[in-house]
């Protein structure tokens, strides 16, 4: 996925900003539980004052046990039933399991009371009945018709005992009046039988109410404590949303204290590290070394500018080669031009020294000729004298031509449409002799078809010989001598190419051939001026002049001349 810069600084800044905001929406969710359960304490505290006050009211119901501590006892109950109902869908929600048991003990209390209310109500009507028959046994024995060993001390003992177990309630107080009762359990008295089943009957009465407020206290302390729990249960949750939120914070801090600053250096990395490369490669350009690049890797702007810089790189690169090729060229015209104006200089003196020497010379050879003429009486040695000075001046009468060729004293002839092929074979006929003496082969591969040049016949001539005469001396005796001409009709050229079996020309001095005065040969067989005046011949012709050579292996001259063109 390839991400600009813009995008880039949106997720360095919106990573860190996701989890300031992740953090805050859960502490708040965190501080909004912990509102809420704030909310269940107070009402599992209230729920557990108003437990306390049903306890308050059912202690006086028990001690009472009238209507009007009943309806008490029921309105406090009410508003508590109202209520667990009214919070049953929060507690629900907060998972609490202690509520559903709470509900059904408030619903057994309700039942117990109401129960137990009416025990009291059958007690007080048992109570009545004992005390009715009471009321007959005491009426019974002061008329003279009760049972044998009942005696008013019986009697008055009897209801004492009555009351105690009445007012007491115990298993005690009901033994000694148990104990008592065995008296009346005589046969033949119903009045005693029936006190005694009433009797009984209270007793049996007492036991079940008894058992009853037994039941009744004890779901009331269960109630106190299941309000006590859910109360101590909400505050330790509500103790354990905090500790969580504390966490929680401590959490989105070190995330923001460690994940946002390497976002954002991240961040910066991307950003800064191409413009930085950038600037590292214009230090570089600023040194000279204009080959360096700007790597591309993202589809971001500093990719386009990365790919911009490299486009103006490549152009300046190209512009700095041309500005090369142009300096090369214009070092090169510049030479030529030190060149001719060294040529122009030299062959005005030499052109001087040339017309100075070729007078006495000329004198030195007239005069020797003529002695060879006209002196009959000169001996064979004296003979050899002059003809070796009639060839020693025609050997400087040629050194002076060639110095005349070089500076280009003489007028030169006009350029004519020549046959190249023609005057090719003809510089042959010229050096065929050379060749024969020297166990030279010709090999030529020339196309028997004319070939025209523009050029000066004498001069072409010049060329071509030189060069052969130079490729036969090479071959010191024996080799081959190839020639080879083929025309270039794409570039409108012909080329000429001379190779030789020789001991070719060391390296370092093919850059100096075509250099006045210099010369390969041993001392006193050349003079340097041969392939320097070749050069100049080939220039003065459009053409262009080459060579190769490798030691031991041979030299290659290669000539190249424009074709004939005819004038519009």
């Amino acid at each position: 996925m390839q991400l600009k810069i813009w995008h880039k600084m949106i997720i360095g800044i919106a990573v860190p900003s996701f989890i300031a905001i992740m953090g805050g929406i859960l502490t708040y969710g965190y501080i909004n539980d912990v509102e809420s359960r704030q909310g269940l304490v107070l009402i599992t505290d209230d729920l557990k004052e108003n437990i306390v006050e049903v306890s308050r009211h059912e202690k006086n119901f028990l001690y009472h046990k009238s209507k009007e501590s009943l309806d008490n006892l029921h309105s406090t109950i009410a508003p508590l039933d109202n209520s667990i109902n009214t919070i049953a869908q929060t507690f629900r929600l907060t998972g609490n399991e202690e509520l559903p048991r709470f509900k059904n003990l408030i619903k057994t209390y309700l039942t117990n009371i109401n129960k137990l209310y009416d025990n009291y109500l059958d007690e007080i009507s048992i109570t009545e009945h004992m005390m009715a028959e009471s009321r007959q046994l005491e009426d019974l024995m002061s008329s003279d018709r009760g049972a044998a060993g009942l005696t008013t001390s019986y009697i008055l003992n009897l209801r004492h005992l009555e009351t105690n177990y009445m007012i007491l309630r115990n298993r005690e107080s009901f033994q000694k009046l148990e104990k008592k009762l065995a008296v009346l359990k005589v046969p033949n008295c119903e009045k005693c039988k029936s006190y005694v089943d009433a009797v009984d009957s209270l007793y049996k009465s007492y036991e079940a109410i008894n058992l009853m407020e037994s039941r009744i206290r004890g779901i009331g302390s269960e109630l106190e404590k299941i309000s006590a729990e859910i109360a101590r249960s909400e505050r330790l949750k509500i103790s354990s949303f905090i500790k969580m939120s504390k966490r929680l914070l401590i959490a989105v801090l070190i995330l923001l204290c460690t994940l946002g600053p390497l976002f954002v250096y991240r961040t910066a990395k991307y950003i800064v590290s191409p413009i930085n490369k950038i600037s590292e490669i214009t230090k570089s350009i600023a040194e000279g070394n204009i080959d360096l690049r700007a790597t591309v890797k993202d589809n971001d702007e500093t990719s386009t500018l990365a790919s911009s810089f490299n486009k103006m790189l490549d152009h300046m690169s190209l512009t700095h080669k041309s500005l090369e090729k142009s300096t090369e060229l214009l070092t090169e015209k510049q030479a030529q031009l030190v060149d001719s104006e060294k040529r122009a200089s030299l062959g005005l003196l030499v052109s001087g020294v040339a017309h100075e020497l070729n007078n006495p010379l000329n004198n030195i050879s007239v005069t020797a000729e003529i002695l060879a003429e006209d002196r009959q009486d000169l001996s064979r040695e004296e003979l050899k004298g002059l003809n070796n000075i009639l060839m020693q001046c025609e050997r400087a009468k040629n050194i002076v031509d060639n110095l005349l060729d070089f500076a280009r004293a003489r007028k030169s002839t006009v350029m004519e449409k020549l046959d190249i092929v023609n005057v090719l074979k003809e510089s042959f006929n010229l050096v065929s002799n050379q060749m024969r003496i020297n166990n030279i082969n010709l090999n030529q591969d020339i196309q028997d078809m004319a070939v025209f040049i523009s050029a000066n016949r004498s001069k072409l001539e010049q060329i071509f010989v030189s060069i052969l005469t130079n490729a036969i001396q090479a071959m010191s005796g024996s080799g081959t001598l190839s020639v080879s001409l083929e025309p270039e009709t794409d570039d409108n050229n012909v080329l000429i190419k001379i190779s030789d079996t020789g001991s070719g020309i060391p390296e370092e001095d093919i850059k100096n051939i075509f250099e006045p005065f210099f010369t390969t040969k041993p001392l006193g067989k050349g003079t340097g001026l041969g392939l320097s005046v070749c050069k100049s011949l080939v220039m003065e012709h459009n053409g262009e002049i080459n060579v190769e050579s490798r030691l031991d292996q041979g030299t290659s001259f290669t000539i190249k001349f424009p074709l004939y063109e005819v004038s519009a």
